[in-house]
Order: structure tokens, then sequence, then C-alpha cells
């Protein structure tokens, strides 16, 4: 075995992030959904509140690179709402997410809770939030293997690593903020565009002695338009930018929605669409939307350099969300009576 051809444990840790997150420069980078556009929580504190209704819970679950190495899994959960009469400007919002990676099985944990506030005029609106919260991180370091551990002929697992984990597990706080700007002049047309920061505490990553590796402030710009295109078809673009550090992530597509019921508050829809990560996968999108549920599943089509080991497959990735809202009544039917003479 060739020693220059292995990894101590740093640079595996290092290069198992860059191969989730896409980034060449192996620098630590946050998880992402393909899905953004179902993913009201991760756009930013600023969407916190920004939907038509009382409550709001979110959940996806992402499973990628199973066809390369083990599978990188991620869940997140959300809940979003007004629960304050008096002051319905005001919103409340938490965000969970937890997401194991590799053979290290490192496992990343994050919880926040924020607020946001919001100011209308019309059909606009504008709000701005801010969320704080905490993130750990553990690996385990038993599951990796080391140049030490070849004893000439074959690997041996029982002999030593040769490595010294200062740690196995760290945590840190998070402190995010963010604005969106929504115009809604009814169910059919939307311009929102959302733009926000994260770990603006840029705490430091690292499992070995020594100073670890800073977790770079990251910005988010995303962009969601609606508008018909026929008396049952909406057409549903779409954009977002992620930046970190010197990592740079473009997303887009559009989606075309199909209009199966919409009337006395009900509104039924099925949805499909195309669109993209530049210079790393492209993705289908199908969705539902029956009332107060939206459900979408979508699947990566691996495009980068990665793809003769992934043959194409990237990972799929399941979105639900639940409103709660107040109906105004239905109509009650009747037969009316002729008019007597």
């Amino acid at each position: 075995m060739n020693p220059g051809i292995t990894l101590n444990a740093l640079r595996l840790l290092v290069l198992m992030w860059a191969v989730w997150t896409g980034n060449p420069q192996g620098r630590a980078q946050d998880i992402h959904f393909s899905q953004h556009f179902n993913a009201p929580l991760a756009m930013g504190p600023g969407s916190i509140g920004q939907f038509d209704g009382e409550h709001r819970f979110n959940s996806l679950f992402r499973q990628q690179w199973r066809a390369v190495t083990v599978p990188y899994r991620t869940f997140a959960l959300g809940w979003d709402g007004r629960i304050l009469n008096d002051l319905p400007q005001l919103a409340f919002g938490a965000w969970a997410f937890g997401d194991r990676a590799g053979d290290s099985r490192m496992t990343q944990f994050h919880l926040s809770a924020g607020a946001s506030w919001t100011e209308r005029w019309g059909a606009n609106s504008i709000s701005a939030g801010l969320q704080l919260g905490f993130t750990s991180l553990t690996i385990d370091p038993g599951a990796l293997s080391f140049d030490a551990q070849y004893n000439g002929f074959y690997y041996d697992p029982q002999l030593s690593t040769g490595e010294s984990f200062q740690r196995d597990g760290l945590m840190h706080p998070d402190v995010h903020a963010g604005l969106m700007f929504r115009r809604a002049p009814d169910r059919r047309h939307l311009v929102q565009f959302a733009f926000s920061v994260f770990n603006l505490t840029t705490p430091e990553i690292g499992f070995l002695g020594g100073p670890g590796s800073p977790l770079d402030v990251r910005n988010t710009s995303n962009l969601m338009v609606q508008f018909p295109i026929s008396t049952r078809f909406d057409l549903r673009p779409s954009a977002q930018h992620m930046g970190q550090g010197s990592f740079n992530e473009w997303t887009f597509g559009a989606d075309l929605r199909y209009i199966l019921l919409e009337k006395f508050g009900l509104e039924r829809a099925v949805l499909l669409g195309l669109h993209g990560r530049a210079a790393d996968a492209g993705f289908v999108h199908a969705g539902v939307q029956y009332d107060d549920w939206t459900v979408g599943v979508s699947y990566d089509i691996n495009t980068s350099d990665l793809v003769p080991a992934s043959r194409n497959r990237g990972g799929i990735e399941f979105a639900v969300i639940r409103i709660l809202r107040k109906r105004p009544l239905l109509p009650v039917r009747y037969k009316a009576c002729p008019d007597q003479l």
C-alpha cells in the first residue's frame, strides 16, 4: 500500500464533506435541499410566517449517494405561525434537522427558534427575521481505517490507527438573519424574494488537535414567481443562489401547475417540473397540492465529476407541508320555492 494515496482522519472527513456539498475546495459547508421551494424555513428567518394561514408544519427527507458510498441522509422538521392575536405582524418559528454522512457516521443536529416582523401594504409585504440556535457534530472514529492498520500484507482492524482524536463531538451556537419581500395579489399570482445570512458566529469545526476550520458565513438568495398561462395552467419558475466562502451553488428551474379545483377556499393541483444545480445535477420534481397539504418528491441526476462512480444516480428527496387555516363557511345548498301569485 502506498501511504501517499491514503488519507489521515482529517483529510477524509473534509473529503466526505466536500462530496456532500459539491465543493472542490473541501471547506466545511451547510446542508442543502433540492426542493428549496418546499423548505420555507431553510430559506431563512425572513420566511417565518409568510403564508396564508395560522400555522404551517414542514418536513423533508433526503438520501444521497447511495450508489457511491454509505448513504448520506438528512431529515428536517419545521413549524411557524402566529400565536399572538393582538400582534398579527409578529410570527414565531422553529427549525430542526439531522444529517448523517459517510463512513465516519458524521452526524449533525441543528435546532433553532426565531421570530419575524411583517409590514403589509395592499398585496405587498416585507418581513425581517432572526433565528438563534445551536448545532452539534459527532463522528465515529472506530468506523474509519488508516495507513497504520496495514500490516504489510492486508488490512488489520486490530492494529492501532496511529491517530489521536482530541474529541469525537462538538457544539457551536448559531445566529441567522433574513429579509423577505412578497407580493401575492391573488392565489395564482406570486412574486417572492428572500435574502438571508447564516452562521454569523463563524464557529470553528475540527476534531483533531489545534484550531479547526471556520464555518464561513453563508448567504442565500431565493426567488419564486407564479403566474397563469391559461385557464388551468400556472407557471412557477424559481431560482436560488447560495454562497459560502469559495463555494457557490446555483439552483434554477420551473414547475408547470395544473389546477384541478379552485373554489370555496379549496385548492387542488398537480405540479411537474425540471430543475438544475449548476455543475452538479439536474432533478425532476413532481408534487400535489390538496387543500392545506403540499407534497413533493424529487430525484437528482448527477452530472458532476463524480459520474464515473455515481453513474448519474444522485439523491431522492421528499417534502410535506401542512397549513392550518380558518376557512369561510361553504354556501348552503337549497332549493328556492317559486314565487306565489
